[in-house]
C-alpha cells in the first residue's frame, strides 16, 4: 500500500515537472519516433532509432496529442522506477531504509528528468526494466524476467544486459544452475532482438547508415561524441550525469555489501560496451539501479537529516541539469550544495564505519 501511494505521488509531481519542463530546442528523435507509430514500418530507414519500436507502436495506437502521450509515459515509467528500484535493493538484502534512499536517487537523477524534457526515447522505459528484470533474474523469477526482456529489445536492446549481469553474478557465487537459467534466458532475448533486426534489414531495407554506434573499429558513438564537445564539455556533461553519486557511490563500494560489490563489478564491462557505442553521458544512466545502491550505502550510514537534505539537493539540481527548467542559479546553487552535502555524508558514514 505504501509503494501504491508513493507512486502515484510520483506521478503526480513529475506530471508537474513534465508539463512545465520546455520543448527542447535542438534536433531531436521526436521526427523518427513519430514516424514509426504513425507509419509502423518505415522502409529505407538509415536511423538506429527505426529499430527501437516497442513504444511508439505503443503510443502511436492510443488517441490523444502525441506529446501528451510520450510526456505521459515518461512520468509513468520513471514513477515506477521508483518502485522497481525498491524491490530491487530488497532482492540484494538490503535495508528499506538504504531501497528508499536508492530509489528517490533513481526517480529524480540526471537521466531520468531528462526524459521529461525530451521524452521521444525509449530510456525511460529502460530505467525501469533495468531493475525490475534485475529483481525478477535474482529471486529466481527467470522465466518473467525473460518474457519481459524478451519484449523489451524491442524497444531498445539494453533490455537484454541485467540478465546477462546476474548471469555472470551467479555464476561468481556458484549457483550454476541459476546461472545457466539467467544466461539462457538473456540469450533468448538476444536471439530475439537480432532476428527481428535482421528482419528489418533484410525485408524493409532498414540499416544503421545514419549512426556511428555499429563502427566499433573506429571509436562507434563515443569517438563521434568526443570530437563534437570540447574537453570542458566532456567533463562537466559525465559529472552532471551523475552528479553527487560520482562522490557517493565509490565510497559505497567500499562498504556495500559483498552481494552488491560482486554485481557492480560484474556490471563494469557491460557499462562500458554500453558507453561506447552509445553517448555516454546518457548511456550510462542504463545501469542507475547500480549506482544508487552504491550511494545509498553512504547515505544510510550518515544522519537522517543530512541524508535527506543530500538527497534534496540532489533531485532540486536535476530539475534544472535534466528536466531543464528556467532554474540557472539555483540549480547550480543546488549542485554544487548536493556535492558538498554528499562529502559531509560520506565522512560521517566513513567514522562511523571505522568506530
Amino acid at each position: 500500500m505504501k509503494l501504491a501511494a508513493c507512486f502515484a505521488a510520483c506521478v503526480v509531481i513529475l506530471g508537474v515537472v513534465a508539463a512545465v519542463s520546455p520543448i527542447p530546442n535542438r534536433e531531436t528523435d521526436r521526427d523518427v519516433y513519430e514516424a514509426t507509430a504513425t507509419r509502423v514500418v518505415v522502409p529505407d530507414c538509415g536511423d538506429l532509432q527505426c529499430f527501437r519500436v516497442l513504444v511508439p507502436w505503443v503510443l502511436g495506437r492510443l488517441p490523444g496529442p502525441s506529446i501528451v502521450k510520450w510526456k505521459g509515459y515518461a512520468v509513468v515509467c520513471n514513477a515506477a522506477t521508483l518502485v522497481a528500484v525498491f524491490l530491487w535493493c530488497l532482492s540484494l538484502n538490503l535495508s528499506r531504509r538504504l531501497a528508499w534512499m536508492a530509489a528517490v536517487a533513481s526517480t529524480f537523477g540526471f537521466g531520468s528528468l531528462y526524459t521529461l524534457h525530451d521524452p521521444y526515447t525509449s530510456d525511460p522505459l529502460m530505467y525501469l526494466l533495468g531493475p525490475f528484470i534485475g529483481s525478477e533474474a535474482v529471486n529466481g523469477r527467470v522465466a518473467v524476467a525473460g518474457a519481459v526482456a524478451t519484449a523489451g529489445v524491442f524497444a531498445k536492446e539494453f533490455a537484454g544486459a541485467p540478465l546477462y549481469i546476474v548471469a555472470v553474478w551467479h555464476a561468481l557465487e556458484r549457483r550454476w544452475k541459476a546461472a545457466l537459467h539467467t544466461l539462457a534466458g538473456a540469450n533468448v532475448a538476444f536471439l530475439a532482438w537480432l532476428l527481428f533486426t535482421l528482419t528489418l534489414m533484410l525485408r524493409f531495407n532498414y540499416s544503421y547508415s545514419g549512426s556511428a554506434s555499429t563502427d566499433l573499429g573506429h571509436g562507434a558513438n563515443l569517438v563521434g561524441w568526443l570530437s563534437r564537445m570540447s574537453p570542458r564539455g566532456v567533463i562537466s556533461a559525465m559529472f552532471i550525469e551523475f552528479g553527487a553519486l560520482w562522490l557517493l557511490a565509490p565510497i559505497g563500494f567500499l562498504i556495500a555489501p559483498r552481494r552488491l560489490q560482486l554485481v557492480a563489478l560484474v556490471s563494469l564491462p557491460v557499462a562500458a560496451l554500453f558507453g561506447y557505442v552509445q553517448q555516454p553521458d546518457r548511456a550510462l544512466w542504463n545501469f542507475h539501479f547500480l549506482v544508487t545502491p552504491l550511494a545509498a550505502t553512504v547515505l544510510e550510514r550518515a544522519p537522517i537529516a543530512l541524508a535527506g537534505a543530500t538527497l534534496a539537493a540532489f533531485a532540486f539540481a536535476n530539475l534544472r541539469v535534466g528536466a531543464q527548467l528556467p532554474l540557472a542559479v539555483v540549480g547550480r546553487t543546488a549542485l554544487a550544495a548536493s556535492v558538498l552535502l554528499a562529502a559531509a555524508s560520506a565522512w560521517t558514514a566513513l567514522r562511523a564505519v571505522r568506530s
